[in-house]
């Protein structure tokens, strides 16, 4: 397995992007709505069909705008998933580090499109934010490279075909 992985062709990173997000306020939380599409390359695949389980983060951030500062953090929440091919059922298994749960697909479009469609998430009680002030969301996917087995770990941080980090998503958040 490491082999392949090992002597596997160079391949670009592809561009994983996010592609609409919006907040919505509802009975006093504000709940985040979004999609990412997920872009994998040949070295992504290879490895998931190879045994490798992938970790995909979404890191999603509340500001608060500040005139002559940087952004000051007032929220941050990290949604987690497990994504991993199991070759004897030919299924692509997704699993939740928020509520635990794990679904199975046939291929991988449709596991990433499971991972990248957030609906109705939970993001800040509107209690927390001042009114007179500005703030912004904003977004991001990436692959944790430290929860790669270790042997593929170094592999991650010497070349770019192991990435999947998007840009940042921004929009205005307003109380």
């Amino acid at each position: 397995m490491l082999a392949c992985l090992v002597i596997a062709r160079p391949s670009a990173a592809r561009e994983t992007r996010i592609v609409d997000a919006r907040t919505l306020l509802v009975e006093g939380v504000y709940r985040l709505g979004a999609h990412v599409d997920f872009d994998f390359n040949d070295t992504l695949n290879d490895a998931l069909q190879n045994g490798v389980p992938l970790l995909i983060e979404l890191r999603i951030e509340v500001l608060r705008e500040r005139g002559w500062l940087w952004p000051e953090l007032i929220a941050e929440l990290r949604q987690r998933f497990k994504l991993e091919y199991h070759a004897l059922s030919r299924r692509y298994l997704v699993q939740s580090f928020s509520t635990g749960g794990q679904q199975s697909f046939a291929t991988l479009s449709e596991a990433l499109d499971n991972i990248g469609n957030i609906y109705d998430l939970p993001l800040i009680d509107a209690q927390l934010l001042n009114p007179t002030q500005r703030y912004l969301v904003r977004m991001r996917a990436d692959i944790d490279v430290e929860a790669l087995p270790t042997p593929v770990r170094l592999w991650a941080y010497l070349g770019s075909e192991w990435s999947l980090k998007s840009k940042w998503y921004e929009w205005p958040l307003v109380p």
